[in-house]
């Protein structure tokens, strides 16, 4: 339960942020047969002018950077449920000792 309310949490913010919270996340997509799929992208992404592919060429950087953001964000949570957080100030201090500075 706890991972859905971050994963909401996440959709809410991006939302309020002006994202595309219109779009499903992937596990609510109904399956689709990629054989029938791709020609149908392919024939539209040849019909489009500079304008449209640049805006789609947008909407999938933003498709990438929020599925990064979500995969940040279950290792994160991961990591404070280890508490491998609490740890930083500490692991950052041998480091330091390790490689003094000129």
């Amino acid at each position: 339960m706890g991972r859905q309310y971050c994963a909401d949490k996440r959709t809410s913010n991006r939302c309020k942020l002006g994202y595309l919270c219109f779009v499903k996340p992937a596990s609510q997509l109904l399956p689709v047969e990629l054989e029938k799929l791709k020609p149908v992208l392919h024939d539209k992404i040849e019909r489009m002018d500079g304008q449209h592919l640049a805006l789609v060429n947008r909407l999938l950087l933003q498709l990438e950077a929020e599925e990064l953001a979500d995969r940040l964000g279950v290792a994160f949570d991961k990591d404070h449920e280890q508490g491998l957080l609490r740890r930083i100030p500490e692991l950052v201090k041998q480091f330091r000792a390790g490689h003094r500075y000129a």
